[in-house]
C-alpha cells in the first residue's frame, strides 16, 4: 500500500503560533491521528483531547483554521454535524528562520521543533533508512543542480543532519531549499516497508479498543 508523505513551507507567523503553544500541538496531532480511518465530529475531538468544546472552537477557528476542513456534513436531530479531517494530512511543514535554522511541524509524528532534534524517522534501524533513501532518490523533487545541491548539504550541515540520514531530512531539505519559489514536495512511500506508520496505525487501534469508541461515519 503506498501512502503520500507531503511537505510544504509555512508562513513564520503561523508556525510560531504552532511553536509556542503546546495546546495547538496537542490538537494537529490529535486531529491527525484520530482521523487515520475516518473523520471525526468536533465535539469527539474535544472528548479525545480532554478539553472544553468552546475551547477547541476557538483554536480551530481562530488560531488552527489553514490545518483542518469539513469531510462531510449530516444532520443529526435536526442539527448538523461537522465531520473534520486534516486539511492536508500526514503533511511536514517547513520554515526556514534566521540563521538558516529550520523548524519543522510534524503533526501526525507530534514533533514540533527543530528539525535539529530530530525527525519522525530517527528512531527506525539504519537497515530501514537505506533502503528508504533509495526508494526516495528517484522522486522528481529530488532532482537537483549541483548547485542546489551544495546549497541543501550547507543546510543540513547548519541543522546538525549532516549527510541527510533519512528520508525525511531530504523532504524537509527539498522544501526548504524551494522555499522562496513555494514549491511543495510528495513523496509516495510504502507504508507496508515504514515502520513509524505501523507503529502510528497499531497505536491508534489499540487506543481505540481500549477506549471503546467507534465513529459512524465511514468515508
Amino acid at each position: 500500500m503506498g501512502c503520500l508523505i507531503r511537505a510544504k513551507y509555512i508562513d513564520p507567523e503561523i508556525c510560531i503560533k504552532v511553536l509556542n503553544h503546546r495546546l495547538r500541538q496537542k490538537i494537529l496531532h490529535k486531529l491527525e491521528v484520530e482521523t487515520i480511518e475516518k473523520p471525526i465530529t468536533k465535539k469527539e475531538l474535544a472528548d479525545a483531547l480532554g478539553i472544553g468544546y468552546s475551547e477547541l472552537l476557538y483554536q480551530l477557528n481562530n488560531q488552527l483554521k489553514g490545518f483542518w476542513k469539513v469531510k462531510e456534513e449530516r444532520k443529526k436531530r435536526g442539527a448538523h454535524e461537522e465531520f473534520i479531517v486534516p486539511s492536508s494530512p500526514n503533511t511536514v511543514y517547513v520554515m526556514l528562520g534566521e540563521g538558516a535554522t529550520i523548524y519543522v511541524l510534524d503533526p501526525l509524528a507530534n514533533m514540533f521543533g527543530k528539525m535539529s532534534n530530530g525527525t519522525r524517522c530517527d528512531d527506525c534501524s539504519n537497515s530501514q533508512k537505506v533502503k528508504c533513501l533509495e526508494r526516495t532518490r528517484s522522486e522528481k523533487c529530488f532532482s537537483f543542480t549541483p548547485e542546489e545541491k551544495r546549497r541543501q548539504e550547507r543546510l543540513f550541515s547548519a541543522n546538525n543532519r549532516p549527510d541527510a540520514p533519512t528520508p525525511m531530512d531530504r523532504i524537509i531539505g527539498c522544501v526548504a531549499l524551494k522555499s522562496l519559489e513555494g514549491d511543495e514536495c510528495a513523496v509516495e512511500v510504502y507504508e507496508a516497508e515504514c515502520h513509524f506508520l505501523k507503529r502510528i496505525r497499531a497505536s491508534s487501534k489499540k487506543e481505540k479498543r481500549s477506549s471503546g469508541s467507534s465513529n459512524p461515519v465511514s468515508i
